[in-house]
């Protein structure tokens, strides 16, 4: 049975966006016409992240990791439409596995190092992993037990490295105990579920098959123009389906190097970019800043007239850094804009020539309802409507702000649990509403990014749930209500708010707000750095509350405490 509604494969397929390759056989042609380069490198820290002495790794001796995982995960009988969960750092043996992964027809769930028991419990209740691939410690303190409890009692618990807890079969040193089996794959299956921070408070698992990756990453591969043999320096974790499709993918169509590093540093940063030869890298709009502070060092230029761009997206970046990499280096900086759910945009100097603009305005290509460009497609081959989101009508003209509605051959064909693909999000004409708000330029041939519709934190690039962090610390002693909200901050973008109101006598601080939230096993991004107390949370007039109001005040320091 088909994973998409009716016409999509035959549409799509028409169109030249999708067709019959699977990403692990777009690696094995890589690795027939560049066995010998030097195809992955693992950061130089990787000791001090996890273990063991970084490796260099080509294409040839790739293929061979790969088959021998895919054994080993075929001899603990995972195969076709199994799910698996990995939660791994961004170290040589995550990108091996994940190729392993799809070889054998399983599905592949990557999920954020950050997570801990709480939010991969939330997740493991959704999608009923059939195995779980993680490390025994990392930055020296145990992992994989912290989250033993956390998973389904039937997943296979496979791991890498030393010090796993005693249930858990280590697979890193194993001998595999043959070849692996041929397993037949289509274009069509599911290559990876992914997972978004949902607004209702719990994550949600986005499939992806095989066609729609090709589809994001053929798009940005051909934005960015990359020579064959470039290579590529991720400091984005991979787990997410930007940084599979604008990294990983683009990697195996160059067959250069693909360098890692992760998590983010900024020292070790520069001198990867100064030693590996990068001709691209794509950064949060934060390390951008460092980036620009750095370039003071005249030993760093060499390094940043060898990249050929630099991507950039997750967050609203500065105008003025686009300006200086490419006034001063002559580098253009793209600005993307995405979701695991289908959604790309692209500003790119061939379509937004101004580099400050750039920053701030997408093209509108794609816009179903702009008849100067009716045959118009996003980055991603796809197309889009942007309507009023309280009557669904289509707005057209410059000035209008509403909500983005995507289709197309990237879209993700509905939510997922393990009882299958829902398919209530999709509209009968294949739109999906994204709850993000853009405004037509005055111009009328770009578009810009207005707002998420509901009320999405962002800090670092990760997105956060108000709603999730509003149940969860509801839960702290004496409070009488709490809700959190967004503040800025110019590192990282925004950080969590909490407002609280409390029982007569009651006290509360900010040390005691993290303690619960250590306590809880909440993912530290998530934690509130500011802690305001109030009398009551403001409301609206249908007694709801008014989150809007709580960003506001955070205009006006008041009680705030600082972490």
């Amino acid at each position: 049975m088909s994973l998409f509604v009716p016409d999509y494969s035959e549409r799509f397929r028409a169109s030249g966006h999708w067709g019959d390759t699977t990403i692990p056989g777009m690696f094995r042609d890589t690795c027939a016409r560049a066995s010998g380069r030097l195809g992955l490198v693992d950061p130089p820290d990787r000791a001090e992240v996890f273990e063991g002495t970084p490796r260099r790794l080509t294409y040839g001796e790739m293929l061979i990791e790969v088959d021998r995982y895919a054994a080993l995960l075929q001899s603990h009988g995972l195969g076709p439409g199994s799910l698996v969960a990995t939660q791994l750092p961004n170290i040589s043996e995550l990108i091996l596995l994940y190729l392993a992964i799809s070889q054998i027809g399983a599905v592949l769930s990557p999920v954020s190092v950050a997570y801990r028991g709480a939010e991969l419990h939330a997740m493991s209740k959704i999608a009923q992993f059939d195995a779980y691939i993680s490390v025994g410690r990392m930055r020296g303190k145990p992992y994989y037990a912290e989250r033993l409890d956390a998973l389904p009692s039937t997943a296979k618990l496979l791991g890498i490295g030393s010090e796993l807890p005693p249930e858990v079969t280590r697979i890193d040193t194993a001998h595999a105990p043959g070849k692996p089996e041929p397993v037949e794959l289509a274009a069509d299956k599911l290559f990876a579920v992914f997972w978004t921070s949902g607004t209702e408070g719990l994550p949600k698992a986005v499939p992806k098959t095989h066609n729609n990756m090709m589809a994001s990453s053929l798009g940005a591969w051909r934005i960015l123009g990359l020579p064959d043999g470039a290579n590529i320096l991720s400091p984005f974790p991979f787990v997410n389906a930007a940084a599979m499709g604008g990294l990983m993918m683009c990697w195996m169509r160059t067959a250069g190097a693909m360098i890692l590093h992760h998590p983010f540093d900024v020292t070790i940063f520069i001198e990867q970019l100064k030693t590996e030869e990068i001709a691209y890298t794509m950064v949060a709009p934060t390390v951008l800043v460092y980036l620009r502070e750095k370039a003071a060092d005249p030993e760093l230029h060499p390094a940043l007239h060898r990249l050929r761009a630099i991507g950039t997206g997750s967050a609203p970046p500065d105008p003025e850094v686009f300006a200086f990499f490419d006034a001063k280096f002559d580098i253009p900086v793209l600005n993307f804009f995405g979701s695991n759910e289908g959604a790309q945009l692209c500003s790119s100097p061939a379509q937004v020539v101004d580099p400050r603009k750039r920053a701030s305005f997408f093209p509108r290509d794609g816009d179903e309802c702009w008849t100067d460009r009716p045959d118009g497609r996003t980055a991603n081959g796809g197309t889009f409507r942007i309507v009023d989101p309280a009557t669904g009508t289509p707005l057209t003209t410059p000035g209008s702000i509403g909500e983005m509605h995507i289709r197309g051959p990237a879209l993700m064909p509905g939510y997922f649990d393990r009882g299958g693909v829902r398919h209530d999000r999709i509209d009968a004409e294949g739109f999906f509403a994204t709850g993000d708000l853009f405004e037509i330029s005055e111009c009328g041939t770009l578009i810009r990014f207005h707002g998420r519709s509901r009320e999405l934190i962002v800090r670092g690039g990760m997105k956060i749930s108000p709603v999730e962090l509003d149940g969860l610390l509801s839960a702290l002693p004496r409070v009488r209500e709490v809700a959190v909200a967004a503040y800025p901050d110019a590192k990282m973008g925004e950080k969590v708010c909490l407002f609280a109101a409390l029982e007569e006598g009651a006290s509360l601080d900010l040390e005691t707000v993290q303690r619960f939230c250590n306590d809880k096993q909440m993912a530290k991004f998530k934690w509130p750095e500011r802690l305001i107390l109030v009398e009551a949370l403001p409301r609206t007039p249908l007694a709801k509350l008014d989150r809007k109001t709580l960003t506001r005040q955070l205009a006006e320091e008041g009680n705030a405490v600082h972490a």
